[in-house]
């Protein structure tokens, strides 16, 4: 029960704890009330029959007890009054008259009936006793004259008056316990709504950190706790803010004054090839030349991915053709395929496939997956770029019958510098895919990638615009 609650919203559960904690209320009132008012309305009921009784015992006492069918009358306009069953009986115990039931009184024959001892108003006021429950309950009494005894008085079938107004009290306690706790739950959601609002401010601004908006602050004036985790928040998205940017700043610099003495170095060392005297001179620099162009690589990649996670947030993203962009690619890549004897086909949409972005930024995104893909794919293999629009989404992949990625290395694939096992005789710095994944994250798209022994498959999804 616990685990199914901590899934819900903190609305949900709000709302539900003061529901239930009417519900407890409404049930420990009913338990109080109803056996206090029980012994009320039963009390009540037993002064009615008395009374009842005690007018029986009146009336009865001046009539001819040796005329029978003047005790019958009798009978029957006291069933009339008090809307109970009379029944006489002779000292022997044989019964003189009956009323019978009281739904077979005729009416009241007594200008003046007994009032419902529960009072008028709420529980009624007794014009409708006739059709009440009838008690359990009887009362017996002796009929005196003189000190003689004339006989006896049963009075039973009275009106329930106290079951009829145990019943009126529960439905009144039923429907207020009901709306006690649509009340309840009503200010439930109310008090969670106040309290998600800036919560909900705050997951808003935590999730654009996740995804790379650094100035996403949360926007919550409170001087309570909530407003002082706000506070806290914003204190430390302003400092991972400052860590990063002066992260960024630094791999950015590193890497563009490491590019100019690398760029000066490459040069040294070409023109010092062409000055070797020896073969193993010549096979010396050309090992170094090619250190220095991966460390060029190397700095050239670092740079751009900086430029990338430090996106300018005034340059407005436009509105492109992403086939446009494939096709400059491919274009760019197709003279190498033809090199290395491998087949580049194209899959791409005839139709434009617009997507809001930055074209220098998608389009060496592209070129990444296809530099891979060729470089990975032996001779006679086969690179595959497509391109489609499909369910609101754009749908670039790009797929190779090259070598293929061990699948434990898949979770790993788009992190920095992480290069495959079967990887490493082939040149690269594993920053690729993390330019790749990071142009996603700012374009609001994702990557996903399949691969097996056969080759591998990645996909670009892109909104469309």
């Amino acid at each position: 029960m616990l685990a199914f609650m901590r899934r819900r919203s903190l609305r949900w559960r709000l709302s539900v704890g003061f529901a239930g904690i009417a519900v407890l209320t409404a049930l420990v009132i009913g338990v109080i009330l109803v056996p206090i008012l029980a012994g009320h309305y039963g009390s009540a009921e037993d002064t009615y029959l008395e009374a009842a009784a005690e007018r029986a015992v009146r009336d009865l006492g001046t009539a001819a007890w040796n005329d029978p069918n003047q005790l019958a009358s009798a009978a029957t306009q006291l069933a009339a009054v008090t809307q109970a069953r009379i029944t006489l009986t002779r000292p022997s115990g044989a019964v003189v008259a009956d009323s019978g039931p009281p739904a077979a009184t005729a009416g009241p024959l007594d200008p003046q009936p007994l009032v419902d001892p529960l009072g008028a108003g709420f529980f009624g006021d007794g014009s409708g006793a006739a059709s009440m429950p009838r008690s359990g309950k009887s009362v017996e009494r002796p009929v005196q004259r003189n000190g003689k005894l004339l006989g006896n008085v049963v009075i039973s079938d009275a009106p329930a008056y106290a079951q009829e107004a145990l019943a009126t009290v529960m439905r009144a306690w039923g429907l207020a316990s009901l709306l006690g706790v649509l009340l309840a739950a009503l200010v439930g959601s109310l008090v969670a709504s106040w309290l998600s609002r800036p919560l909900r401010a705050l997951t808003d601004a935590s999730d654009r950190m996740a995804r790379g908006d650094l100035e996403a602050r949360a926007d919550v004036e409170r001087g309570d706790e909530v407003g002082q985790l706000a506070r806290s928040f914003n204190a430390m998205a302003s400092r991972v803010d400052e860590t990063v940017t002066s992260l960024r700043r630094f791999v950015a610099d590193a890497a563009h004054e490491i590019g100019t003495p690398l760029t000066a170095l490459q040069a040294d060392l070409d023109l010092a090839e062409t000055h070797a005297q020896t073969p193993d001179e010549r096979r010396l620099l050309r090992r170094a030349a090619a250190q220095a162009r991966r460390l060029e690589d190397l700095a050239s990649g670092l740079l751009r991915l900086s430029r990338l996670e430090a996106h300018d947030a005034s340059r407005e993203p436009e509105r492109l053709d992403l086939r446009s962009l494939a096709h400059h690619a491919a274009d760019a890549i197709a003279s190498r395929a033809d090199q290395a004897d491998v087949d580049l086909r194209l899959e791409v949409s005839t139709e434009d496939v617009p997507v809001m972005g930055h074209a220098d930024k998608l389009e060496t995104a592209i070129g990444n997956l296809l530099d891979n893909a060729l470089k990975f794919t032996p001779t006679g293999g086969t690179v595959v770029l497509g391109l489609r629009a499909d369910a609101g989404w754009a749908r670039l992949w790009v797929s190779d019958t090259g070598i293929g990625i061990p699948p434990d290395e898949l979770p790993d694939l788009f992190e920095r510098f992480h290069r495959g096992r079967n990887a490493s005789a082939y040149p690269g710095n594993g920053l690729g895919l993390a330019i790749v994944r990071a142009t996603m994250d700012l374009h609001g798209g994702t990557v996903r990638v399949e691969s097996g022994e056969t080759g591998s498959r990645f996909e670009l999804l892109l909104p469309l615009a």
